[in-house]
C-alpha cells in the first residue's frame, strides 16, 4: 500500500483534474470565477508543497534519472505558475478564459502523468517510511503556508 504522502498527492491531482474539467465546461462567468478560485486553492498550495519537499529531494538524489526528472518537474512548475498567473488575470466572461483553462489543464495533466509514473516511483524506491514521513511534513508545512495567498 502506498505511503500516505503519495496517496495525498494523487488525491490532490484527482481534485485538480475534476475542477479543471468543470472549469473548462462552464460558460457562466460567475461559475467560472468560482471554479477558477477553487482550482487555484487546489493547485497553487499543492505545487508549492511539492517544490519544498519531493523535488528538492529528487534533485539531490544520486540516482541520475530521479535527479534529472526532479529538475524537469521544477521547470514544469515554473511554466505552470506563469500560466496560472495569467489565467487568474483573465476575465471569466471573455472568450480567452476557456482557452487559458484548456492550456493550464493540458500542462497540469501532462505533469501529473509524469509525476505519478516517474517521480512517485522514484520516491518509493529511494525513500523508506521515515523519509516519506519527513517529506510529507515538509510538503504539508509549505502547502499550509501557501494557502490563501493572493491569486
Amino acid at each position: 500500500m502506498p505511503h500516505e504522502f503519495l496517496r495525498h498527492l494523487k488525491e490532490d491531482h484527482k481534485k485538480q483534474m475534476q475542477i479543471s474539467q468543470k472549469m473548462m465546461a462552464a460558460s457562466d462567468p460567475k461559475e467560472r470565477e468560482q471554479l477558477r478560485h477553487q482550482f487555484y486553492e487546489a493547485f497553487y498550495p499543492h505545487i508549492i508543497g511539492e517544490e519544498q519537499s519531493m523535488f528538492p529531494f529528487l534533485v539531490k538524489s544520486q540516482q541520475m534519472e530521479a535527479k534529472e526528472h526532479g529538475l524537469v518537474s521544477l521547470e514544469e512548475h515554473t511554466v505552470a505558475k506563469t500560466a496560472l498567473k495569467e489565467f487568474m488575470k483573465c476575465d471569466p466572461a471573455s472568450d480567452v478564459f476557456k482557452a487559458k483553462a484548456h492550456v493550464l489543464d493540458e500542462l497540469n495533466n501532462h505533469h501529473i502523468q509524469e509525476e505519478e509514473k516517474i517521480d512517485m516511483m522514484a520516491l518509493s524506491k529511494l525513500c523508506d517510511k521515515a523519509c516519506l514521513d519527513d517529506l510529507f511534513k515538509k510538503y504539508e508545512a509549505a502547502e499550509e503556508k501557501a494557502k490563501g495567498k493572493a491569486s
